[in-house]
Protein backbone atom coordinates (compact mmCIF):
# COMPACT_ATOMS: atom_id res chain seq x y z
CA UNK A 1 0.00 0.00 0.00
CA UNK A 2 1.61 2.95 -1.36
CA UNK A 3 1.04 6.49 -0.26
CA UNK A 4 1.39 8.24 -3.73
CA UNK A 5 -1.45 10.97 -2.87
CA UNK A 6 -2.47 12.72 0.26
CA UNK A 7 -5.06 15.16 0.52
CA UNK A 8 -4.84 17.96 3.71
CA UNK A 9 -8.44 19.64 4.10
CA UNK A 10 -7.57 22.86 6.22
CA UNK A 11 -9.24 25.14 7.79
CA UNK A 12 -5.86 27.18 8.79
CA UNK A 13 -6.42 26.44 12.53
CA UNK A 14 -3.81 25.93 14.81
CA UNK A 15 -4.95 22.56 14.83
CA UNK A 16 -5.37 21.85 11.23
CA UNK A 17 -1.73 23.35 10.53
CA UNK A 18 -0.70 20.39 13.39
CA UNK A 19 -2.02 18.23 10.59
CA UNK A 20 -0.25 19.96 7.57
CA UNK A 21 2.99 19.56 9.28
CA UNK A 22 2.58 15.90 9.94
CA UNK A 23 1.51 15.31 6.21
CA UNK A 24 4.60 16.88 5.06
CA UNK A 25 6.49 14.84 7.48
CA UNK A 26 4.78 11.70 5.60
CA UNK A 27 5.16 12.87 2.21
CA UNK A 28 9.02 13.49 2.68
CA UNK A 29 8.68 10.05 3.74
CA UNK A 30 7.09 8.07 1.38
CA UNK A 31 7.30 10.67 -1.63
CA UNK A 32 4.01 11.28 -2.11
CA UNK A 33 2.02 14.62 -3.52
CA UNK A 34 0.18 17.19 -1.34
CA UNK A 35 -2.85 18.65 -2.34
CA UNK A 36 -4.20 21.52 0.23
CA UNK A 37 -8.07 21.82 0.58
CA UNK A 38 -10.19 24.70 1.90
CA UNK A 39 -13.72 24.66 2.18
CA UNK A 40 -15.36 28.14 1.73
CA UNK A 41 -18.27 27.90 3.49
CA UNK A 42 -21.03 30.24 3.12
CA UNK A 43 -22.90 31.73 6.30
CA UNK A 44 -26.10 33.71 6.67
CA UNK A 45 -25.03 34.65 10.20
CA UNK A 46 -21.82 36.50 8.99
CA UNK A 47 -21.91 40.24 9.00
CA UNK A 48 -22.52 41.71 5.77
CA UNK A 49 -23.59 38.23 3.87
CA UNK A 50 -27.43 39.19 3.47
CA UNK A 51 -26.88 42.34 1.48
CA UNK A 52 -23.39 41.52 -0.26
CA UNK A 53 -23.11 37.93 0.24
CA UNK A 54 -21.55 37.44 -3.61
CA UNK A 55 -18.30 39.99 -2.69
CA UNK A 56 -18.05 38.41 0.84
CA UNK A 57 -17.70 35.19 -0.63
CA UNK A 58 -15.53 35.81 -3.37
CA UNK A 59 -13.63 37.91 -0.38
CA UNK A 60 -13.38 34.79 1.43
CA UNK A 61 -12.05 32.76 -1.84
CA UNK A 62 -9.01 35.26 -2.06
CA UNK A 63 -8.13 35.09 1.32
CA UNK A 64 -8.32 31.57 1.29
CA UNK A 65 -6.29 31.75 -2.19
CA UNK A 66 -3.83 33.89 -1.05
CA UNK A 67 -3.06 31.44 2.56
CA UNK A 68 -2.83 28.46 0.29
CA UNK A 69 -0.17 29.92 -1.52
CA UNK A 70 1.74 31.38 0.88
CA UNK A 71 1.44 27.86 2.80
CA UNK A 72 2.22 26.11 -0.15
CA UNK A 73 5.64 27.99 -1.01
CA UNK A 74 6.91 27.25 2.43
CA UNK A 75 6.10 23.76 2.02
CA UNK A 76 7.50 23.07 -2.05
CA UNK A 77 10.82 23.95 0.20
CA UNK A 78 11.12 20.68 1.57
CA UNK A 79 11.44 19.10 -1.88
CA UNK A 80 7.40 18.14 -1.96
CA UNK A 81 5.04 18.75 -4.58
CA UNK A 82 2.03 20.64 -3.52
CA UNK A 83 -0.56 21.71 -4.65
CA UNK A 84 -3.82 23.55 -3.49
CA UNK A 85 -7.26 24.75 -4.44
CA UNK A 86 -10.60 26.01 -2.62
CA UNK A 87 -13.83 25.00 -3.31
CA UNK A 88 -17.26 27.04 -2.30
CA UNK A 89 -19.86 24.73 -0.65
CA UNK A 90 -22.67 24.43 1.94
CA UNK A 91 -21.09 21.24 3.13
CA UNK A 92 -17.81 20.88 4.32
CA UNK A 93 -18.08 17.07 4.32
CA UNK A 94 -19.52 17.35 1.03
CA UNK A 95 -16.88 19.05 -0.46
CA UNK A 96 -14.08 17.07 1.40
CA UNK A 97 -15.89 14.38 -0.26
CA UNK A 98 -16.16 15.33 -3.77
CA UNK A 99 -12.21 16.50 -3.48
CA UNK A 100 -11.69 12.57 -2.90
CA UNK A 101 -13.60 10.92 -5.53
CA UNK A 102 -12.18 12.76 -7.22
CA UNK A 103 -8.20 13.22 -6.16
CA UNK A 104 -8.44 9.64 -5.52
CA UNK A 105 -6.00 10.33 -2.50
CA UNK A 106 -4.23 7.36 -0.66
CA UNK A 107 -4.56 9.17 2.24
CA UNK A 108 -6.18 11.74 4.24
CA UNK A 109 -4.87 13.69 6.95
CA UNK A 110 -7.18 16.20 9.45
CA UNK A 111 -6.66 17.61 12.96
CA UNK A 112 -9.12 16.22 15.24
CA UNK A 113 -10.30 20.08 16.24
CA UNK A 114 -10.65 23.05 14.26
CA UNK A 115 -12.06 26.43 14.66
CA UNK A 116 -15.37 27.42 16.68
CA UNK A 117 -17.63 30.05 16.73
CA UNK A 118 -20.07 31.81 13.93
CA UNK A 119 -19.10 31.46 10.69
CA UNK A 120 -16.11 29.18 11.48
CA UNK A 121 -15.77 25.64 9.85
CA UNK A 122 -15.30 23.37 12.96
CA UNK A 123 -13.24 21.05 11.65
CA UNK A 124 -13.48 18.87 14.45
CA UNK A 125 -16.89 17.60 13.73
CA UNK A 126 -16.19 17.46 9.95
CA UNK A 127 -13.13 15.18 10.85
CA UNK A 128 -15.91 12.36 12.34
CA UNK A 129 -18.34 12.91 9.42
CA UNK A 130 -15.08 11.75 6.80
CA UNK A 131 -14.42 9.33 9.05
CA UNK A 132 -17.63 7.60 9.17
CA UNK A 133 -18.67 9.06 5.48
CA UNK A 134 -15.58 9.21 3.40
CA UNK A 135 -14.33 5.60 1.73
CA UNK A 136 -10.96 7.14 2.59
CA UNK A 137 -7.83 6.25 4.61
CA UNK A 138 -7.55 8.84 7.34
CA UNK A 139 -4.95 10.30 9.23
CA UNK A 140 -5.78 11.90 12.89
CA UNK A 141 -3.94 13.40 15.20
CA UNK A 142 -4.79 16.38 18.41
CA UNK A 143 -3.02 19.39 18.20
CA UNK A 144 -0.97 18.33 21.02
CA UNK A 145 0.07 15.01 19.67
CA UNK A 146 3.94 14.59 18.73
CA UNK A 147 4.51 15.08 14.65
CA UNK A 148 6.31 12.22 13.99
CA UNK A 149 9.59 13.44 11.42
CA UNK A 150 10.25 11.64 8.43
CA UNK A 151 13.60 10.31 9.44
CA UNK A 152 11.51 8.35 12.33
CA UNK A 153 8.49 7.76 10.11
CA UNK A 154 7.29 5.23 10.89
CA UNK A 155 9.79 2.71 13.65
CA UNK A 156 6.92 1.77 15.92
CA UNK A 157 3.44 1.31 14.96
CA UNK A 158 -0.13 -0.61 17.13
CA UNK A 159 -1.93 -2.33 15.03
CA UNK A 160 -5.33 -3.09 17.22
CA UNK A 161 -7.10 -6.48 15.33
CA UNK A 162 -10.60 -8.33 15.95
CA UNK A 163 -9.39 -11.15 13.15
CA UNK A 164 -11.40 -9.52 10.32
CA UNK A 165 -10.76 -8.33 6.79
CA UNK A 166 -10.60 -4.52 7.94
CA UNK A 167 -7.77 -5.24 10.36
CA UNK A 168 -5.88 -7.19 7.62
CA UNK A 169 -5.72 -4.04 5.64
CA UNK A 170 -4.78 -2.15 8.48
CA UNK A 171 -1.92 -4.60 9.30
CA UNK A 172 -0.70 -4.61 5.44
CA UNK A 173 -0.76 -0.67 5.45
CA UNK A 174 1.37 -0.30 8.97
CA UNK A 175 3.49 -2.67 7.51
CA UNK A 176 3.84 -0.26 4.53
CA UNK A 177 4.37 2.60 6.21
CA UNK A 178 7.01 0.95 8.93
CA UNK A 179 10.80 1.66 8.31
CA UNK A 180 13.17 -0.88 7.53
CA UNK A 181 13.83 -3.17 11.19
CA UNK A 182 10.88 -0.70 12.40
CA UNK A 183 8.70 -2.69 14.93
CA UNK A 184 5.05 -3.90 14.47
CA UNK A 185 3.01 -4.40 17.68
CA UNK A 186 -0.22 -6.31 17.24
CA UNK A 187 -3.30 -6.77 19.87
CA UNK A 188 -6.34 -8.04 20.77
CA UNK A 189 -8.61 -7.46 23.44
CA UNK A 190 -10.89 -9.58 24.85
CA UNK A 191 -13.81 -7.89 25.95
CA UNK A 192 -16.41 -10.60 27.47
CA UNK A 193 -18.04 -9.89 30.48
CA UNK A 194 -18.25 -13.12 33.27
CA UNK A 195 -21.56 -14.36 34.23
CA UNK A 196 -22.83 -13.22 37.65
CA UNK A 197 -22.76 -17.13 38.95
CA UNK A 198 -19.00 -17.04 38.29
CA UNK A 199 -18.10 -14.12 41.07
CA UNK A 200 -19.25 -16.31 44.38
CA UNK A 201 -16.21 -18.43 43.16
CA UNK A 202 -13.79 -15.50 43.25
CA UNK A 203 -13.77 -15.38 38.87
CA UNK A 204 -14.43 -11.80 37.71
CA UNK A 205 -12.19 -12.43 34.63
CA UNK A 206 -12.55 -15.09 31.25
CA UNK A 207 -8.95 -15.71 31.30
CA UNK A 208 -9.21 -17.00 35.11
CA UNK A 209 -11.99 -19.34 33.84
CA UNK A 210 -9.90 -20.50 30.82
CA UNK A 211 -6.20 -19.29 31.40
CA UNK A 212 -5.08 -21.46 28.13
CA UNK A 213 -7.16 -18.68 26.31
CA UNK A 214 -4.31 -16.23 25.87
CA UNK A 215 -2.56 -18.39 24.52
CA UNK A 216 -4.79 -19.68 21.72
CA UNK A 217 -5.88 -16.76 20.82
CA UNK A 218 -1.71 -15.54 20.33
CA UNK A 219 -1.77 -18.80 18.25
CA UNK A 220 -4.77 -17.93 16.31
CA UNK A 221 -3.37 -14.38 15.52
CA UNK A 222 -0.01 -16.09 14.59
CA UNK A 223 -1.55 -17.97 11.26
CA UNK A 224 -4.08 -15.32 10.88
CA UNK A 225 -0.84 -12.43 10.53
CA UNK A 226 0.24 -15.57 7.56
CA UNK A 227 3.68 -14.68 8.40
CA UNK A 228 3.94 -11.56 8.78
CA UNK A 229 7.20 -9.82 10.75
CA UNK A 230 5.76 -8.71 14.34
CA UNK A 231 7.51 -7.29 17.37
CA UNK A 232 5.27 -8.34 19.53
CA UNK A 233 1.85 -10.10 20.03
CA UNK A 234 -0.40 -8.74 22.98
CA UNK A 235 -3.65 -10.51 24.22
CA UNK A 236 -5.54 -8.80 27.21
CA UNK A 237 -8.85 -8.99 28.54
CA UNK A 238 -10.82 -6.20 29.70
CA UNK A 239 -12.03 -2.73 28.41
CA UNK A 240 -11.17 -2.50 24.65
CA UNK A 241 -10.11 1.49 24.89
CA UNK A 242 -8.28 1.56 28.09
CA UNK A 243 -6.11 -1.44 27.27
CA UNK A 244 -5.13 -0.22 23.83
CA UNK A 245 -4.19 3.20 25.25
CA UNK A 246 -2.11 1.34 27.72
CA UNK A 247 -0.28 -0.91 24.93
CA UNK A 248 -0.02 2.13 23.00
CA UNK A 249 2.04 3.76 25.61
CA UNK A 250 3.95 0.10 26.46
CA UNK A 251 5.21 0.28 22.71
CA UNK A 252 5.59 3.75 22.53
CA UNK A 253 3.96 3.56 19.46
CA UNK A 254 4.18 6.52 17.43
CA UNK A 255 1.50 5.82 15.38
CA UNK A 256 -1.89 3.82 15.98
CA UNK A 257 -3.45 2.01 12.79
CA UNK A 258 -6.90 0.77 12.95
CA UNK A 259 -9.13 -0.85 10.41
CA UNK A 260 -12.96 0.95 10.49
CA UNK A 261 -15.86 0.54 8.09
CA UNK A 262 -19.47 2.57 8.19
CA UNK A 263 -19.22 3.16 11.99
CA UNK A 264 -23.15 3.60 11.85
CA UNK A 265 -26.38 1.67 11.39
CA UNK A 266 -26.07 -2.41 10.58
CA UNK A 267 -22.04 -1.52 10.12
CA UNK A 268 -21.13 -0.14 13.58
CA UNK A 269 -18.71 -2.20 14.53
CA UNK A 270 -17.65 -2.60 18.00
CA UNK A 271 -13.76 -1.86 16.64
CA UNK A 272 -15.26 1.00 14.98
CA UNK A 273 -16.60 2.59 17.85
CA UNK A 274 -13.18 2.50 19.46
CA UNK A 275 -11.36 3.70 15.99
CA UNK A 276 -13.54 6.76 17.02
CA UNK A 277 -13.14 7.06 20.67
CA UNK A 278 -8.80 6.26 19.97
CA UNK A 279 -9.26 9.80 17.31
CA UNK A 280 -10.59 11.75 19.98
CA UNK A 281 -8.02 11.48 22.64
CA UNK A 282 -5.29 9.42 21.18
CA UNK A 283 -2.05 10.97 22.44
CA UNK A 284 -0.39 10.17 18.83
CA UNK A 285 -1.76 9.59 15.64
CA UNK A 286 -4.51 7.39 14.51
CA UNK A 287 -4.72 6.02 10.84
CA UNK A 288 -7.59 5.04 10.07
CA UNK A 289 -8.08 2.37 7.44
CA UNK A 290 -10.82 1.42 4.68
Amino acid sequence: MKIKTILVPTDFSETANHAVEQALEVAIATGATMHLFHVVEPRADEPGVVSALSDYVARLEKDAETSLALKVDVLRGNGVDVFYETARHVSPLDAISDATERLEPDLLVMGTHGRSGLGRLVLGSVTEKVLRHVPSNVLTLRKKAPVVRAAHAFERVLVPVDFSEFSSRAVRMAASLLLPGGELHVAHVVASPIHPSFYAGGITRLFELDPEMPKRIRDQLVDWLEGQDVQEITVREGDIFSELMDVAASAKAQLVVMGTRGLTGLDHLLMGSVSEKMVRVSGVPVLTVR
